[in-house]
């Protein structure tokens, strides 16, 4: 079925790769912060992958195939309220159909997801595996991890995995002349890559390309 259905022959329109590790660095000095006990957030990281979801709404990805996954509670809560304040009263935006927990989302599926790891100065309980596959396994067409990569890529348990990731460059590439839906075969790398050094990039590229 996979090889055969047309939505798995097809690249992911305005990406360069169907899944990418994208290395996420500290944000005005700040990587993770624990305003609580274990409640782990990641400011730069919220940002970062709401950007990206608001650059796939921008090319005609609906709202209802994105999941925003993460490894932690505080940062759901963060992203979450990063939509609301970035795309809460834009229809243009709205919301992705899903903003939870790996561990709560067991069992469950979407087109294309946008995992935030949040952690940057140990791996914390990703390193069961388990936890891992669940994440990884969530996606059906796409699949951005943003995650600080020498933490994680570092990781003896997790080696298998992260292997796998960074076949991949490890900035994001994206090829934004692009839009929903693409003939471009999965595979074909696009004519012209636009590389994004950081989420402040992101960001701003999002918010030139909203206000042309």
């Amino acid at each position: 079925h996979v090889l055969t259905s047309s939505e798995y022959l097809t690249s992911n329109p305005g990406f360069s790769f169907d899944y990418q590790l994208i290395n996420v660095e500290d944000f005005n000095g700040v990587g993770e912060s624990e305003p609580n006990p274990y409640f782990y957030q990641n400011l730069g990281e919220a940002e970062y992958v709401v950007a990206v979801y608001m650059y796939m709404r921008l090319l005609g990805y609906k709202s209802e195939e994105i999941t925003i996954l993460t490894t932690y509670n505080g940062q759901k809560h963060l992203i979450r309220d990063v939509v609301k304040q970035r795309c809460g009263d834009n229809p243009v935006f709205g919301f992705p159909k899903t903003i939870t927990t790996v561990d709560r989302y067991q069992g469950s599926q979407n087109n294309y997801i946008l995992l935030s790891l949040a952690r940057t100065k140990t791996v914390g309980h990703l390193r069961d595996v388990r936890r891992l596959i669940v994440a990884m396994s969530r996606a059906r067409l796409g699949l951005y991890v943003f995650a600080r990569v020498g933490i994680f890529a570092n990781c003896y348990e997790l080696t298998p995995a992260f292997k796998q990731l960074l076949k991949h460059p490890t900035e994001l590439h994206i090829y934004p002349d692009e839009r929903c839906p693409t003939n471009r075969k999965t595979g074909d790398l696009p004519p012209a890559a636009k590389v994004i050094k950081d989420m402040p990039e992101m960001s701003k590229f999002v918010y030139d390309s909203t206000t042309k």
